[in-house]
Parts: C-alpha cells; sequence; structure tokens
C-alpha cells in the first residue's frame, strides 16, 4: 500500500492534473483559473481575457519532470484486486488520459473469458487456485481533499485506463445479477461499495473517474442508477449514435458482460467473484514523476500510441481552454485530423504530422532547439507565449496555430501547393513552375537526406506567411520564390557540409530573422538573404567537385535530387513560353534514374584504356561529376559498355545535362572535372 505521505509532495505534480483540474473549476467560475481566462464584467478589451499575470503554473514545469528531492522515492506494489476496489485508498482518476475508453467488445471478451477460465479451469482439475496476474497499472499522485472526502487518495492513471474501467463494468454487472438472486443483499451492497465507496458524513466519490463528457453513462452504471442501467439494455443503435464514442463502447462492453453474468449461476457468480478480489493481481507502480511514468509505459511495451504530442493536446484542448464545449469541440477536431487515414481534403494530415508541425512552430516561436526530454515544456511555453501576445485561449490557439499549421506541412509532405495561397491561373502563371519546382527540390531533398529536416521548419514558416496566414501580410510571388531560393541553399550546404545540429539551427533561424526584417521594414530587395557566407559556400562547392556523394545511399538521393533540379531550371530557360503554361513535372521527363557515366565496376576491356589503374577509377567514379540522368533505367551490361557505345543512348536522353555529355570524345577525369564545374556553374545562376 502505498503511504499517504505522498499527498504531502502532490502540489509538485500539479501539471498532471489536466481536465480535473479545469473541469473542477468550472462549477465556481468566480474563481481562479477560469476567471484569469476571462475579461471582468463591463470591460471589453480583449487584451484582459488572459491575466497571465495571475498564477497559471507551467503544465509542463521542470519541477514537475526533475527528481523530487524530498518525499518519497518511486513505488510498486503487487496488490489484488480487492485491495484496490476497498474503501477509498485508491480513487482512479483517467480525465487527463487523452485517449479516452478504446476497449471494444473483442478486448472485454477477451478479460471475461480469461478470468472465467483461469478461475473455474483449476477447479475442474481438482486444484487449488493459483494467483492470475492483471498485468501493471502506473499511477500518478493526484490532490486529494481529505476534509470533504476523508483519508485516502487520488491517482491520474498513465496506464491501465481500459482495464479498469472494464473491471468496474464487469463488477457492476455482477451486482445487478445478484440483484436477481435470493440472499444476495450484502454480496450487492459489498460490490456496491466497491464501486462507490462510503464515507460517513463525508462526499460521494466512485471508483473511477473519466473526463465529463465520456463519464456520463459510467457515472449512472456505477451509482446503480436503475433507471439508467434498464435504459442501457435496450438501448438503440440511433440512441448510442448520439452519445461520444467511449460512451458507446462502455455501453456496449456493459451489456456484453451482463449477458454473460446471467449465464452464471449463484454458486459460479460467488466463486467468480472471490477469484477476482482474491486471487487476481495487479502490479501497481507509482513512479515519483510523469516523466518516470512514461518511460515506464513505454518501456514495458504498453502505451506505444502515448506520445509528447498527445499531453500537449490535453494542454491545449483541457488545460488552457475553460469553456467544456470548446474543449470538447476543440479535443474532436484535433482527433479527426491526427487520423491514421490521410485525407488532405478532409483536412486529414495524420498524428505524426500534427506532432511534427507542433514541434516546428515551437522551435521557430521560441528560437531555440528543442531537446527530446524538454518538448512538452517548450510546446507550452509556446503555447502561453501565442495566448498571452493574442489574448486567445486553448481551443482559438487551435484553430489559429495547430490547425493551419498541421494543413501546410501535410500538404507541402504531400505534394499538394495550394497551402501556398496558388492557383494556376492568372497572374502566377508566369511564377508558378519555378516556384513548383523549389517546393519539389526542398520535399525531395527533406525526405531523402535526413541532415536536412531542419529546413522543413522555414518551408512550414513560408507556407504559413504566403497566404496571408496567422494575422500576416501575404507575400508576393516574387518573394516567395525569393524566400524559397535561400530555402533551397540551406538544404544543399546541410546536404553536402553537414554542420553540426547547433549550426544548422542557427543558419535556419538566421534566415526566419532575415525575412522577418525584410518584410517588416517593406523592402523589395533582390540581393542575397546573407545566410551563407564566403566560406560557407566555398565548402559547398568544394563538395560538389571532390566529395564521393554516390557512394552511399543517401549521397545517391543528393546527386538525383540535385541533378534533376538542374536539368529542369534548363529545360525551363530553354522554352519559357511552355514554361508559362505548365508545371515543372510537366515539362520534364516523368521518370528518372541516376546512373555513373564511369561504371562502378568498369571492366578492364571497356575502360582500361582511360582508366587502367582501378585505385584511381574507384577515387573518380562516386563523384558528382561522373552522375547524370536518364530516363529509362539500364541494365547492368549496358551500363558497363565503353563511353564510346554509350554516347549514342545519351545523346538521345531527354534530360539535357545528360544530352550534352555526348559533346565529348573520351570521359576521363578532365572530363568529370569539367562536369562538376558545370553543375557548380549551374548552381551559382540559381542560387547566387
Amino acid at each position: 500500500m502505498v503511504s499517504t505521505g505522498i499527498t504531502s509532495v502532490s502540489y509538485r505534480l500539479e501539471r498532471f492534473l489536466a481536465v480535473f483540474v479545469v473541469v473542477s473549476l468550472i462549477s465556481h467560475k468566480n474563481n481562479g483559473f477560469v476567471r484569469s481566462l476571462s475579461p471582468p464584467k463591463g470591460q471589453n478589451s480583449v487584451s484582459t481575457k488572459l491575466h497571465m499575470s495571475l498564477p497559471l503554473p507551467f503544465f509542463a514545469s521542470s519541477s514537475a519532470t526533475e527528481k523530487v528531492k524530498e518525499g518519497r522515492a518511486s513505488i510498486t506494489d503487487r496488490l489484488p484486486i480487492g485491495k484496490l476496489f476497498d474503501s477509498r485508498d485508491y480513487i482512479f482518476n483517467t480525465a487527463s488520459n487523452v485517449r479516452g475508453y478504446e476497449w471494444t467488445i473483442k478486448e472485454t471478451e477477451e478479460l471475461v473469458d480469461d478470468l472465467l477460465d483461469a478461475c473455474s479451469g483449476a477447479l475442474a482439475m481438482g486444484e487449488s487456485r493459483q494467483d492470475y496476474e492483471l498485468s501493471q497499472i502506473v499511477l500518478i499522485p493526484m490532490e486529494w481533499d481529505q476534509d470533504a472526502l476523508g483519508l485516502g487518495s487520488r491517482y491520474d492513471v498513465h496506464d491501465g485506463q481500459q482495464r479498469l474501467v472494464t473491471l468496474s463494468l464487469l463488477f457492476a454487472s455482477m451486482r445487478e445479477r445478484f440483484q436477481q438472486l435470493e440472499g444476495m443483499e450484502d454480496t450487492v451492497t459489498e460490490l456496491a461499495e466497491m464501486l462507490k465507496p462510503p464515507k460517513t458524513r463525508k462526499e460521494e466519490i466512485l471508483r473511477v473517474e473519466m473526463n465529463p463528457r465520456d463519464n456520463v453513462i459510467l457515472t449512472n452504471i456505477l451509482s446503480s442508477n436503475t433507471n439508467m442501467v434498464s435504459k442501457l439494455a435496450n438501448a438503440t443503435t440511433q440512441e448510442l449514435s448520439k452519445l461520444s464514442t467511449p460512451n458507446q463502447r462502455i455501453v456496449q462492453n456493459y451489456n456484453h458482460i451482463a449477458s454473460r453474468m446471467q449465464t452464471l449461476e449463484k454458486d459460479e457468480l460467488l466463486e467468480l467473484l472471490d477469484f477476482i478480489i482474491e486471487k487476481v493481481y495487479l502490479l501497481v507502480c507509482v513512479p515519483e514523476s510523469a516523466a518516470i511514468a512514461r518511460n515506464i509505459v513505454m518501456g514495458q511495451g504498453k502505451g506505444k500510441d502515448h506520445e509528447i504530442i498527445d499531453d500537449f493536446k490535453g494542454l491545449v484542448c483541457y488545460r488552457y481552454t475553460p469553456e467544456e464545449k470548446e474543449m470538447y469541440k476543440a479535443f474532436d477536431a484535433w482527433d479527426a485530423m491526427s487520423s491514421s487515414v490521410i485525407d488532405l481534403e478532409a483536412g486529414v494530415v495524420g498524428r505524426k504530422t500534427v506532432s511534427d508541425a507542433c514541434l516546428m512552430r515551437a522551435t521557430t516561436s521560441l528560437k531555440q532547439k528543442i531537446a527530446s526530454r524538454k518538448q512538452l515544456l517548450a510546446l507550452e511555453q509556446w503555447l502561453r507565449k501565442e495566448m498571452e501576445a493574442k489574448s486567445i485561449v486553448g481551443s482559438e490557439f487551435y484553430n489559429t496555430e495547430i490547425q493551419p499549421a498541421s494543413l501546410v506541412l501535410g500538404q507541402f509532405r504531400e505534394g499538394v501547393l495550394q497551402p501556398f495561397g496558388f492557383s494556376k491561373s492568372g497572374k502566377i502563371m508566369k511564377s508558378w513552375p519555378s516556384i513548383e519546382l523549389r517546393l519539389n527540390f526542398l520535399r525531395e531533398m527533406i525526405q531523402g537526406i535526413p541532415a536536412t529536416k531542419e529546413v522543413e521548419m522555414v518551408v512550414l514558416d513560408l507556407g504559413l506567411r504566403a497566404g496571408g496566414g496567422g494575422g500576416n501580410k501575404a507575400l508576393t510571388l516574387d518573394k516567395v520564390e525569393r524566400y524559397l531560393g535561400a530555402a533551397e541553399q540551406l538544404v544543399l550546404y546541410f546536404a553536402l557540409v553537414r554542420p553540426t545540429a547547433r549550426e544548422k539551427y542557427e543558419k535556419c533561424f538566421a534566415l526566419l530573422e532575415a525575412i522577418d526584417t525584410e518584410i517588416s521594414r517593406g523592402s523589395s530587395s533582390s540581393g542575397k538573404l546573407g545566410v551563407l557566407n564566403e566560406d560557407d559556400t566555398l565548402a559547398m562547392y568544394t563538395a560538389i567537385s571532390l566529395n564521393s556523394l554516390g557512394s552511399n545511399a543517401a549521397g545517391k538521393r543528393l546527386c538525383l535530387a540535385l541533378l534533376k533540379r538542374l536539368n529542369t531550371s534548363v529545360l525551363l530557360q530553354r522554352d519559357p513560353e511552355k514554361a508559362n503554361g505548365d508545371s515543372a513535372e510537366a515539362i520534364a521527363p516523368s521518370a528518372c534514374y541516376l546512373e555513373p557515366v564511369l561504371p562502378n565496376k568498369a571492366t578492364k576491356k571497356g575502360w582500361g584504356d582511360v582508366w587502367p589503374d582501378k585505385a584511381t577509377r574507384d577515387v573518380w567514379t562516386h563523384r558528382l561529376g561522373n552522375q547524370c540522368l536518364v530516363s529509362k533505367p539500364a541494365p547492368t551490361k549496358v551500363i558497363k559498355l565503353p563511353f564510346s557505345e554509350k554516347k549514342g543512348r545519351y545523346a538521345a536522353e531527354l534530360w539535357p545535362l545528360t544530352a550534352k555529355l555526348c559533346e565529348r570524345e573520351v570521359w576521363d577525369d578532365i572530363a568529370i572535372k569539367e562536369s562538376s564545374a558545370t553543375i557548380v556553374g549551374l548552381m551559382k545562376s540559381i542560387w547566387e
């Protein structure tokens, strides 16, 4: 049993209260937190909507994630179910759990079957009943009002919500079944007190509490509301459809368990009840902080779907949204946007994209690299910063910040360019192919080269600015193209030079600051933004000429993306009239493959006269200058042919830089150097 001394330090864990704190305070709107989010009567200024001067502690503050120096260490006990459902020592609250109740009849059936088998199986074989282990639950102490509730403890359930709620439904269905049997009044009372533990002269409380919306049906079931329970058994599909999904599952699972209990006789029911109370055990872990709780949950293979973004979701939708209606509205919208089935037209981008968008926007806002262990703290800092600056609450923050950023990022990643406020018509036709070309190159580099991922937050910022979102003035197309060009320079520098993570973030922040400065001044400069200095540029072009970029998978992806970018740029320059009416993708060939001119395993017969030394060949074969694009992949034996026999195929190639190779008589080290120089020259013409 956990010592009641835990409650003396529970205030340190205030950040884990989430919905419970908000909801409990909503009923007292003249006090504390809710009042701080609303302007005083008679005061219309929106600046008073959020009083940050009032004590509104950080939900993710470091004090809650660091080790508690005074009080207790982590505690793990193996306890029987009867102990957990006796008195008020363990009151469970799942209100801050953003997953909700997710078990279906399938999982419920498995639990009931396992318990019945474990109980009856041993008896049928003439053996004594063995202890049954029902896995582990992870709990975090919450505040407990001893004056109102008496001795006891309340816990935030980090892992085990599904099992605890389902066990409560099982006990409730057994209670209803025993009510139908003669002489079972004491057992009915026993079960009723397990679900609603009494305390003389103290307020009532239920064993398990969920968030208010999803707690409606569970409250009635655990409280033995006879009218409601009887209605549940006859609930129609149409009636259930009006309930939230967790409420629907609770009804379905309760009815299913109740039907199973109806098949058991009195002796069987008593044996099952005694078995569950005395022989079924849970490993109860009470860590000293939520950070440790999360690590435990992840480490044991549970809660794999619970991530930092889920905690942030609880902050935005519950902790910082005072109105209950808006809480659920934002929560449901977030859920819909995070669905696993991507549907951009419906605004569904997936959970990972939402998470990435939030971290990118927080990084951009705070101008700092966010360490993985401090992500939740940084996300909340971003949230509070925007709330204070714009006098908004959590639900409005979702609508103005999270949703637009997630949609822009999702559309960029999928190659849908509407987030930039473009449609291929009217005055933008002239600029469209070039802008599209830059965006496609950025996407290919960011998705294919992990070293360039930091630039995605710059692209996201430009995507939000371009259409005038977030209170920004819409950018002109010339500026959009220019800023995208600067982002292209960054991805090339990161991919080729491989600077440190710190330097990469500094370069990204410098570019964003330069853009901010230029926009705020109303400047229309067409010069460089000054993110890369001369040394950076020299290092980048040196890598183009000397590095063996084609020697590994990431390097080959870089070569492919860069050569495609340069070749398509040449095609656009050759036919500007066609470029005015088509996208970059329509102008360029539909397929491209990377091929080394000097083969990786050149034969002595085919290449021995020009490249007699294998060691020398190995130095040059992976250089970018030795790579070319082809529209169709060639068999290995064709790639190994002498250059004189490959020239004809290259001459017919649709990619212009490849077709130009046929002008050479031999393919030696000089040819590779000159090819590299051509590439560098094209890069300078595009990005300088």
